[in-house]
Parts: structure tokens; sequence; C-alpha cells
């Protein structure tokens, strides 16, 4: 009776197996397993797929730059500053950064996956109602964000930097950030020791910030860091910051905002 149970098991799967493709017969039994748990996918849906992953920025110094709902703001004018801030800063640190070069829509959740964000224009410039409300609610999170004058003179961008600042947090006044002020003190002295933030020969400005409950939280630069940042060639062995291009001074200028701003990215990572 054992030998006839046998035989009939035998039966079984030989006819089991005869309702199989050939491919799938030529299988052994642990490759026919892994192909039963396994899904196949065309390249087209892996790169869809790869697409709507979300970038890793855990553990990462990041900088997003605000692209505003309001129409004609040149908010993108130095596409390159924003990469090669962050390509400087690890270079000299050695701390991992993430960049992501799309404009950040700040009426959106996406606001409150990052610790800082940045904006710059020539032009006049505001928030509505939705980006101020997310941009007040970020700050208060504990958030920081950077404007920056791409004018260097004096320009509509600066002139909207009060109002604008004031629906973010009411009542708020600037400050100059200096070294004998005890919340910024630390911009100072993170890496590099006492460089000082603006004060170019151009305009004489320095950059400024706004309290939030004992906080700096909104920083204003008046003199276009972001023009220092940026370059138009790549760094080389001989160059290694790069050509700069618009009006960001020569590579001791640039040298200069390169340690002014790794300075205060660590101070505001770290405060």
């Amino acid at each position: 009776m054992q030998r006839k149970g046998l035989a009939l098991a035998w039966v079984a799967l030989v006819v089991g197996l005869g309702g199989l493709s050939p491919q799938v017969r030529a299988l052994s039994w642990a490759e026919r397993a892994g192909k039963r748990n396994s899904t196949e996918i065309s390249a087209q849906d892996a790169r869809q797929k790869n697409a709507e992953e979300q970038p890793d920025r855990r553990n990462k110094i990041c900088m997003r730059i605000i692209r505003p709902a309001r129409k004609n703001v040149d908010w993108d004018t130095d596409p390159t500053a924003i990469p090669y801030l962050l390509y400087q800063f690890n270079k000299r640190t050695q701390l991992p950064v993430h960049v992501e070069p799309k404009g950040l829509d700040v009426s959106s959740d996406e606001l409150f996956k990052h610790t800082l964000v940045y904006l710059t224009a020539h032009v006049a410039w505001n928030f509505n109602d939705k980006e101020a409300e997310n941009m007040a609610r970020f700050l208060k999170r504990g958030g920081t964000l950077l404007l920056d004058d791409c004018y260097n003179r004096g320009s509509p961008f600066a002139t909207c930097v009060r109002p604008e600042v004031s629906k973010l947090i009411p009542g708020a006044d600037s400050a100059v950030v200096l070294d004998s002020d005890p919340k910024v003190a630390d911009v100072f002295k993170m890496t590099y020791q006492n460089i000082t933030p603006g004060s170019r020969p151009l305009t004489g400005s320095y950059w400024q910030y706004f309290d939030l409950d004992g906080r700096p939280a909104v920083f204003f630069s008046p003199n276009d860091d972001g023009c220092a940042w940026e370059v138009s060639t790549p760094p080389t062995a001989s160059n290694p910051i790069g050509e700069g291009i618009g009006h960001g001074g020569d590579n001791r200028a640039r040298e200069n905002s390169y340690q002014l701003t790794a300075n205060w990215l660590l101070f505001v990572y770290t405060h």
C-alpha cells in the first residue's frame, strides 16, 4: 500500500507539471518557488518607480530654493548657486549633502520635509495667503528661511523683505548679524574664525536676522551671496572653486563667501 501511495503521488505530480509551460517545467523546484514569489516589471516601469521614490534626505545638509506662486519672480536666476555651495560645504566639512534643484512650492506639505529654504530674485515678491500660512508654521516648528537680494544694490526684492517677514513673524524687527550678539555669535566660529557676514565694499551692508521666540528664524543678505556661490565652469586642480560669474567678485571674495556660508549652515543645523 505504501508503494501504491507513492506511485499515485508521482502520477499526480507528473499530471500537475503537465499543466505548466515548457519554460516553467524546465525550472528546478527552487527556481519555480522563487518565480512564484517575484513580480516582473518592464524597464519603463522600473524607471517610473525609481522616479516616484522619495529621495533620502536623512542626516544630510540641504537647502531648497523656493518657487513662489507670484508670476514673473526670477527665483531660478542662479541655477548653479546652491549645488556648488553644497559641493563646497561637503568638501570643507566632510558632512553629507542633498541637492534638490527643483523649485519648492511652499504652499505644499513638501515644505515641512526641510530644515532650510532659500529665496532670491531681482524683483518684487510676496507670499500669498497659503504660502504665508505654511511658512509661518514652518518657522514656528524650527525651520529657517534665507532671503538673498540678487540685485546687490538695494532693489524691489529688498523692499519686500520687511513687510513679507511681518506676515510670518508679526511685529518682528531685524538685527545685524554681529559676533557681539549672543544669538548669532557662533556663526563667526563654527568652522572658520571671524568670517564677517556681508560688508562688501560695494554696499557696506551686513547680513540681518529676524528673531522668533528667541531664535534667529529668518536671515536676509542684501549682498547677493548666491551670485558668489555660482560657477560657470566646474572646479579644476588649478581653480578649485571654479570660475565665478555675475558680480560675485574674484576668488578671494568668493572664498570668503563660501567660508561664511559654511559657518552659517552649521549654525542653522545645530542651533
